[in-house]
């Protein structure tokens, strides 16, 4: 695979390429002549992983990063290398919650990120993560999900969503909430996607 040289691609040609006919050439820049798959693993090494964690982290945030990037995710808030490395480090306190404790990882600093573009990318990203699986259960759901999420009453989500009553406003959330709930039960990866640090 012939590739220009990598001072020759911006992050605005990177980001041309995966959205046209050059994405392989551009997402294999990106892993191995820019390291960034390097860049990955060292920090899973760092963090309580090893070398076959990070070559996993590293395959998996090349996918979310190439799937973000297509889906217009990327509003370009920070560089592409620091997107990358938010998607890979979200990936990996994920599955380190998963294997361990949580009073564990307390007790071993809890990988302080400190407040940063990376944590500002990563909390954009489940952010519209959630409002892309919401839409999925349908705009009216959506909306009063959303109303109840920000606190409001049932008679304020009665209002602005058009339903007679409260009493309709909480059966209707109730109902959205099941909707919301089999819809992750029944798509892993967007539930993975939306659970909480």
């Amino acid at each position: 695979m012939v590739l220009p040289s990598t001072n020759q691609w911006t992050d605005e040609e990177i980001l041309r390429q995966i959205c046209s006919e050059g994405r392989e050439k551009a997402l294999y820049l990106v892993f191995e002549k820019l390291a960034w798959r390097q860049a990955v693993i060292a920090f899973v090494v760092q963090h309580g992983g090893n070398e076959h964690d990070g070559e996993d982290a590293a395959q998996e945030t090349l996918v979310n990063f190439d799937r973000n990037i297509r889906l217009g995710a990327f509003k370009g808030d920070s560089a592409l290398k620091t997107y990358f490395m938010a998607i890979a480090k979200f990936h990996w306190y994920n599955k380190l919650r998963s294997r361990r404790p949580l009073e564990e990882l307390k007790l071993q600093h809890r990988m302080a990120v400190s407040e940063s573009v990376e944590d500002h990318a990563i909390a954009e990203e489940k952010k519209r993560y959630l409002d892309e699986a919401l839409g999925r259960i349908g705009a009216r759901c959506k909306e009063i999900l959303r109303l109840a999420g920000l606190d409001y009453s049932m008679d304020e989500i009665a209002q602005k969503v058009g339903l007679s009553s409260a009493a309709m406003a909480k059966k209707e959330a109730y109902r959205c909430r099941l909707r919301f709930r089999d819809f992750l039960e029944a798509n892993p990866g967007w539930k993975e996607l939306l659970v909480n640090e």
